[in-house]
């Protein structure tokens, strides 16, 4: 790993957070909620078709952000209930994971990161999501930890495109070269970091890089 790295960068959703219990399980529990007759693994397996079809969309990934989560969830549940206004149970579902309840923090995130910022890196969050991070992050007591939080939804750009990765380097006065990108996406995070001339690291399994750990234990091993 570069010893010229003086800016950490991490993904969200994915790297140092993940939903909790489940995607499927919070969706299909609210929406049993509301009368609707759904199980946890279909649910979320028809999440994630969803949520990759629309994530390619340009005309919804550019728009509103609570737009762009109206248009995954209502497809998600369509099936279930056709013909349906479905807005009250988006609403509820938005709420929920505006909250640290529905997210659990990667093992040994806290620890790793504080001992990072200990010997002296400067540490912010890089992530395609939405201002509900914030209050996740806060809620999970870890946002302090963090110098600056960047989210695409704000930004108007997202991972890999180069321009968001030139944002954060102007926000910190940094070259590309003093930079570490960790996240879990091959093509957004890891791919995306290092066209924009950065260090990357690969987060999670199975193994396909060499520039990769599974857990956050292994971060402070690999830095000076």
């Amino acid at each position: 790993m570069s010893n010229t790295t003086h800016v950490i960068t991490v993904d969200a959703a994915g790297t140092l957070i993940r939903p909790w219990p489940s995607v499927g399980a919070v969706y299909a529990k609210t929406a049993r909620g509301f009368g609707l007759s759904v199980k946890d693994e279909e649910v979320d397996e028809r999440f994630y078709e969803v949520f990759g079809k629309v994530q390619k969309d340009r005309k919804i990934t550019s728009g509103d952000e609570k737009d762009f989560w109206r248009q995954v969830v209502l497809a998600v549940f369509e099936p279930h209930a056709p013909k349906r206004n479905l807005d009250p149970l988006f609403e509820e579902l938005w709420d929920l994971f505006a909250r640290g309840e529905h997210w659990r923090l990667a093992d040994g995130a806290k620890d790793a990161l504080g001992a990072l910022k200990d010997r002296g890196y400067r540490l912010a969050v890089l992530s395609n999501n939405d201002s509900r991070l914030r209050s996740v992050l806060k809620d999970l007591a870890i946002d302090s930890l963090f110098e600056k939080i960047f989210i695409s939804s704000e930004m108007g750009i997202e991972k890999p495109e180069p321009e968001i990765f030139r944002e954060v380097e102007k926000s910190f006065g940094e070259k590309p070269s003093n930079f570490l990108h960790l996240g879990d996406s091959h093509s957004r995070d890891f791919e995306g970091a290092r066209r924009a001339g950065w260090n990357a690291l690969l987060f999670g399994k199975p193994i396909i890089e060499e520039r990769q750990i599974t857990a956050f234990a292994e971060l402070p091993e690999l830095l000076p």
